[in-house]
């Protein structure tokens, strides 16, 4: 098969070809490290990946004005296009999906409460849930266990914390935040439960700006009354559609969710990793850098070209898509020794681009890490012996990548 068409497969969600993207990446990085793929242009390697990144001018983080967006929405029918163009708007209000002067202004709001000291304030709270929810799994009996229960949950139960979502109702959060994310991932192939999703959530946060705005309460109290906040430094205040937006990104991209389980997953297909880090528990933390470079969630973000140029002399016209493959970034041998080895000791691993590069680093960088180092910390205490039982399967996405389920034993 030619390497043009597995791409075009490969990104039409062939299974076969999804179950193994690496060997397509190492390809397109070897013999098309630019390729147009469908209405995107690919990008595979890792010094062009990052230069990307870098240039802000040329490519554009408004993602919603690319060809991938417009080639989706002309094949759709009227009452697709209508719940298709409401979905759009959600992303013309992402914080990660616009360029200076609005992506500063935007990131000002949240900055202070996802900074690196922040978030360290958050770790007894974590562990304390952490803690709470293997305590679950312990009185349930079951053995083996879904991992879900921990993996999906922590990093979730930690964002509601900040958002103060209440109790109750973290459940139906957590099926919004689902399909929500699913559609982000996939060009909204969920059309219809994806915009029923984001209708309930946006219901669920105008509800709360209204309570929060009735109660007065000023800015530098808490996340939400900084996100509500209408002196926040002087900085023009955010729009309903905004604060809409920031909910649903920081409860749908946190990419600790799959991040736990695909680092279980690859230190139980190498014993000799999981050995290492049982015998110097301090390992952990910079070993994460190696599972978000190894096994990362994220596999691609996009830009779009702002004129026409070129990258690495492939021709790249105005307003096309162009998708940045961090994971295939992250294993290219022109950058890491051995890329294709899980090594928890690996001392460059740091420089992997799994939350991007320069200003468009993403903000919860700093959460992502600690959801990870706490889950795995936690599990591992409680279950130094456990393995993955049985046979799972990876999501049915090219975005976002993680098993659908994954059974753990605890011995």
């Amino acid at each position: 098969m030619e390497l043009a068409e597995r791409a075009e497969r490969f990104y039409g969600l062939d299974e076969e070809l999804l179950r193994d993207p690496w060997t397509l990446y190492a390809d397109l990085r070897e013999h098309a490290p630019v390729l147009r793929v469908g209405p995107a242009v690919v990008v595979t390697r890792y010094d062009d990946v990052k230069e990307l990144f870098r240039n802000t001018d040329g490519f554009s983080n408004k993602r919603w004005t690319g060809s991938r967006v417009t080639q989706r929405r002309a094949s759709l029918v009227p009452d697709e296009v209508e719940k298709y163009d409401y979905l759009i708007r959600l992303d013309v209000n992402h914080i990660g999906q616009n360029d200076r002067p609005n992506h500063t202004r935007l990131r000002k709001f949240v900055s202070q409460a996802f900074s690196r000291r922040a978030i360290d304030n958050l770790r007894e709270r974590a562990t304390g849930i952490a803690n709470d929810l293997c305590d679950e799994i312990d009185a349930s009996g079951d053995d083996p266990f879904d991992l879900s229960t921990l993996s999906w949950r922590l990093p979730f139960l930690v964002v509601c914390s900040m958002l103060e979502v209440p109790d109750a109702e973290i459940a139906t959060f957590r099926s919004w935040a689902l399909e929500i994310r699913r559609g982000l991932g996939t060009n909204y192939d969920n059309l219809d439960a994806a915009f029923d999703a984001t209708q309930r959530l946006e219901a669920y946060v105008l509800e709360l700006i209204r309570e929060r705005r009735a109660r007065g309460v000023g800015a530098g109290d808490d996340l939400v009354s900084n996100l509500v906040a209408e002196d926040l430094q002087g900085t023009v205040p955010l729009t309903d559609a905004e604060l809409v937006a920031m909910f649903a990104v920081m409860l749908t991209t946190g990419n600790a969710n799959d991040m736990i389980s695909n680092a279980v997953i690859a230190l139980d297909e190498r014993p000799d990793q999981k050995a290492l880090l049982r015998q110097d528990p301090a390992l952990l933390r910079p070993a994460i850098e190696e599972f978000l470079r190894f096994c990362p969630s994220v596999h691609g973000v996009h830009r779009v070209a702002v004129g026409d140029q070129e990258i690495a002399g492939f021709p790249v016209r105005a307003g096309e898509t162009v998708r940045l493959v961090v994971a295939s970034a992250n294993r290219d041998p022109a950058r890491f020794a051995d890329p294709d080895r899980l090594d928890i000791t690996r001392k460059d691993a740091q420089h992997q681009l799994d939350f991007g590069f320069g200003i468009h680093t993403c903000l919860g960088q700093w959460l992502a890490r600690l959801d990870i180092e706490v889950g795995l910390r936690v599990l591992y205490e409680r279950y130094p012996d456990l393995r993955v039982a049985g046979p799972f399967r990876y999501r049915r996405e090219y975005q976002f990548r993680g098993p659908e389920r994954l059974m753990i034993a605890k011995h």
